[in-house]
C-alpha cells in the first residue's frame, strides 16, 4: 500500500449467543489482520434467547443495556486490530434475536406463535450510531434474515458455502449450524430449505456442569482403548473442563464400550464388566463418570449432561428429517453435509454417527468447515455483489416452520435415544 493510500478496514462479526467471533480485514486488497472471540455478556441474562427475551418482557427498559454491553465487548476487539479511524465498515451476522438486540429492536415478536423476526431484510446503519469504534459514518450492516429463528447467521453460512447455486436437482447438500441457536440449510437443485433447530447450548457444553468454553484446559476430544481413558486437552495443560466437542466424544466413545445404554443413562457399577466401573459414581439418584481426577477434584460427565445432549441432538436430526421430507430428499441422495459452527472443525464424524447427528450413511462425506457464518459476513465486507446474493438468499429460501408441528414432534421422539 503507498503511503498516500488511505488504509480501509473492515469488521466481520459472527454474534452468537454464547461467543461472538469478530474478523479484521484490509478492504483494499481483502488482507485478513486477525480473528479474535470473547463470551457474549449477554450470559447475564441467560444461557439462551428464551432466556434473554424473558428478561426483556419482564423489564424493557434492559434493552440498551444489552446492546451497549455487546458493543462494548466488540469494541475490545476492534480496538485491538486498529484505530477508529480506519474502520469504514462492520458486517454483523447473527439469529434474529441477537440483531435484534443490538439494533435496540425488541426481538419479543419472536417470543410467541408465530415467531416472527422484527424485520427480515438486510440493516444498512451507521456503526458509530450504535457506538462502535469508528470513523464517523462508517456502514454497519446486518444480514438479512429467512424467518423464524433462522436468521442472519444461517443467510451467512449459506452464503460462504455458495449453497443459493446449486443446480444439480438430483442430490442435496446440508449445513448444519451448530451453536447455541443451531440451524439446519438444505440445498436441492434451485431450491434452499432451512429451519431452526430448538437444540439450546448443550453442543457448547454451556449447561453442563463441568462445561467450558473451548479454551485452554479444555477437553476437546476423548477417547477410550480398553480400559484407559485418553484426553486430549486444549494447550496440553492439566484439564480444568470440557467443552462441546469433548462432552460429544466423551458419549459416543461410552455408548461404543457400554458405559451409557442406548436410553441414555449412566450404567451401575456391577453392570460394566471392566475395570471403566471404578469411574462410576453416585451422584444423588443417578451416576456420573469420571473423565479426569485431579487435585482440584474430579472432572465428571453427569447424567443431565448426557439427557441435554440427547435434547439437542433428537432436535438437529428431527430437523434435517423435516427438510428431507420437504425436498423430497432420501439419505441416500445427500453428496455432501457439511458442520458449520466455532467447534465445528473439531467435532468428529464417526461421534456424529454414533449418537444419531447424522445418518449412518453420511460419515465418509462429513465436511467440517469452521466458522462458516464469520465467512459469510466476511463476503459481505465492502462487497456489493455478496451482499446481494446475501439478500437472494433470505427471500428464496424456505422457511420450514416446527413449532406445533405433529411430524417434528413424532421425528423428535423417535431420535431420543442412541
Amino acid at each position: 500500500m503507498s503511503p498516500d493510500r488511505k488504509k480501509s478496514i473492515g469488521i466481520a462479526l459472527d454474534l452468537g449467543t454464547t461467543t461472538v467471533v469478530c474478523a479484521a480485514m484490509t478492504l483494499n486488497d481483502r488482507e485478513v489482520i486477525g480473528r479474535q472471540a470473547r463470551p457474549n455478556p449477554q450470559s447475564a441474562w441467560g444461557a439462551d434467547v428464551v432466556a434473554r427475551m424473558s428478561a426483556l418482557k419482564a423489564d424493557a427498559e434492559l434493552l440498551p443495556a444489552m446492546s451497549e454491553l455487546t458493543v462494548g465487548v466488540c469494541n475490545e476487539m476492534i480496538r485491538s486490530f486498529a484505530s477508529p479511524a480506519e474502520m469504514d465498515e462492520i458486517v454483523v451476522a447473527g439469529n434474529p434475536v441477537m440483531q435484534a438486540i443490538l439494533l435496540r429492536v425488541s426481538p419479543l415478536s419472536l417470543a410467541l406463535p408465530p415467531y416472527r423476526p422484527p424485520f427480515k431484510e438486510a440493516q444498512r446503519v451507521q456503526a458509530d450510531r450504535f457506538g462502535f469504534d469508528t470513523r464517523t459514518g462508517a456502514g454497519l450492516y446486518v444480514f438479512p434474515q429467512i424467518g423464524g429463528f433462522v436468521g442472519g447467521d444461517a443467510v451467512a453460512v449459506a452464503l460462504s458455502l455458495n449453497m443459493g447455486k446449486r443446480h444439480n436437482a438430483d442430490n442435496a447438500v446440508i449445513a448444519i449450524d451448530i451453536g447455541t441457536n443451531s440451524e439446519v440449510i438444505l440445498s436441492a437443485g434451485e431450491k434452499l430449505f432451512a429451519a431452526s433447530a430448538p437444540a439450546g447450548p448443550a453442543f457448547e457444553a454451556a449447561g453442563a456442569r463441568c462445561g467450558m468454553i473451548a479454551q485452554a484446559g479444555a477437553m476437546q476430544g476423548v477417547s477410550i482403548t480398553g480400559d484407559r481413558v485418553t484426553l486430549d486437552v486444549i494447550g496440553n495443560v492439566a484439564p480444568k473442563g470440557i467443552c462441546g466437542s469433548g462432552l460429544v466424544d466423551a458419549v459416543a466413545a461410552l455408548l461404543d464400550r457400554g458405559v451409557i445404554a442406548p436410553s441414555g443413562r449412566i450404567k451401575d457399577k456391577d453392570e460394566i464388566p471392566d475395570n471403566l466401573s471404578g469411574r462410576i459414581k453416585k451422584d444423588g439418584e443417578a451416576n456420573a463418570f469420571v473423565l479426569h481426577r485431579g487435585a482440584s477434584g474430579d472432572i465428571c460427565l453427569f447424567q443431565e449432561d448426557i439427557r441435554a445432549l440427547q435434547n439437542a441432538k433428537a432436535a438437529i436430526r428431527a430437523s434435517i428429517s423435516m427438510l428431507m421430507l420437504k425436498a423430497k430428499i432420501s439419505p441416500g441422495r445427500v453428496e455432501k453435509i457439511y458442520i458449520s459452527g466455532a467447534f465445528g472443525s473439531n467435532l468428529k464424524s464417526a461421534s456424529l454417527s454414533r449418537l444419531g447427528i447424522i445418518d449412518p450413511l453420511w460419515r465418509d462425506i462429513v465436511s467440517p468447515v469452521g466458522d462458516a457464518a464469520l465467512d459469510g459476513a466476511m463476503m459481505a465486507l465492502g462487497s456489493d455483489p455478496a451482499k446481494k446474493e446475501a439478500e437472494r438468499i433470505a427471500e428464496d429460501a424456505k422457511f420450514v416452520a416446527l413449532s406445533g408441528s405433529a411430524q417434528f414432534e413424532r421425528e423428535f421422539i423417535s431420535n431420543m435415544t442412541f
